[in-house]
């Protein structure tokens, strides 16, 4: 009797395909730590660029036409230049420049990468590193600045902008503003309020350079502290956490406490958080972005509709969640949720 061949009707083509990101992300990666893209922002050869680089001719080549299959690099009668988006993103030099960025953010994948997933499933987390040098926190900070004009800052001012109540607005705080980039989009698109933005003393030094750069040391002030444990001021009719109760998220009650006693009466407060579903299993870039810190046990990632349930629970009058669109960088790491809260009146 012969043996038939097995009816497969799915996509099995999908499970190569992740070797193929990876192999991405090495080839970007290599161009990025060469400098590759800051050669090529007028059309040259291949053999420009590895005489320039140091670098083996054959392979430079075989580099840069992959490039150009990845899209970063155009070709064009042998010769080679920056695509618009690489020019914009990937020159080390620029207000838009990612790279260091890029570079920054592989290092919170090293841990679980060549064999140390394997290992962190099979043997648990290593003992934690400490990360309270106020350098780390200043380099990060000063890291974020790119990452956050290059459309982030800019995109969550046009969705705060768009609530009904923001040209009523006369004062603003920025909870663990980080640069401060954020907070000067936000204030920048309104006529007159008033900015407060509040971050550890590390990275209050970056925010104040930022509000310096755009001038905006009329309308904003930055303050140094731990908005958990240090006061946060009061009267202020909108307060903003991008990004940041993170940290706190196993003690949200009393950040949403603290906000809206802080809060003149029927203020806003708007977070822009992760919303990752409650059994842990999506949306599938939330998890995988997640997945290096909680596999070295530092579950900070929240839940779909938390932030919201602790808004509810200190008091607020409304909470409303709206799962931004993939627009303006929101979504590198995965879906953006938007939680609204408004305290009674």
């Amino acid at each position: 009797m012969r043996k038939e061949l097995p009816k497969v009707n799915s996509d099995w083509g999908r499970f190569f395909m992740f070797q193929r990101e990876t192999l991405r992300w090495e080839l970007l990666k290599t161009a990025i730590e060469l400098g590759l893209f800051d050669l090529t922002t007028d059309a040259v050869t291949s053999d420009d660029v590895a005489d320039g680089l140091s670098l083996h001719r054959e392979n430079t080549e075989h580099m840069m036409n992959a490039l150009v299959a990845l899209g970063c690099l155009s070709k064009e009668d042998g010769k080679y230049a920056n695509s618009g988006q690489a020019e914009l993103f990937l020159t080390s030099e620029g207000e838009t420049s990612l790279g260091e960025s890029l570079l920054y953010m592989e290092k919170w994948m090293l841990p679980v990468m060549n064999g140390g997933m394997k290992d962190l499933v099979k043997n648990g987390p290593r003992e934690r590193k400490n990360i309270a040098d106020p350098a780390i926190w200043e380099q990060g900070a000063r890291i974020t600045v790119n990452h956050s004009r290059c459309g982030r800052a800019q995109f969550i001012a046009e969705r705060v902008s768009e609530l009904p109540e923001f040209q009523s607005f006369g004062s603003m705080l920025d909870l663990g503003a980080g640069p401060g980039i954020i907070a000067v989009a936000v204030t920048s698109v309104h006529d007159s309020m008033k900015s407060v933005v509040l971050d550890q003393s590390p990275v209050a030094k970056v925010a104040e350079e930022i509000v310096r750069e755009y001038g905006m040391e009329d309308r904003m002030t930055v303050r140094s502290g731990d908005y958990m444990k240090d006061d946060i001021g009061s009267g202020y009719d909108l307060i903003m956490a991008n990004f940041t109760l993170n940290f706190y998220r196993d003690d949200l009650s009393s950040i949403m406490t603290k906000v809206r006693d802080a809060l003149n009466p029927g203020g806003v407060f708007v977070v822009m958080s992760d919303g990752i579903s409650f059994d842990g299993t999506g949306p599938a870039d939330s998890v995988l972005s997640w997945l290096p810190t909680t596999l070295q046990g530092e579950d900070m990632s929240i839940r779909t509709g938390q932030i919201s349930n602790a808004m509810l629970e200190a008091g607020f009058g409304s909470t409303e969640v709206r799962v931004l669109p993939d627009e303006g960088g929101m979504q590198g790491h995965g879906p953006v949720e938007m939680t609204v809260g408004r305290k009674k009146a």
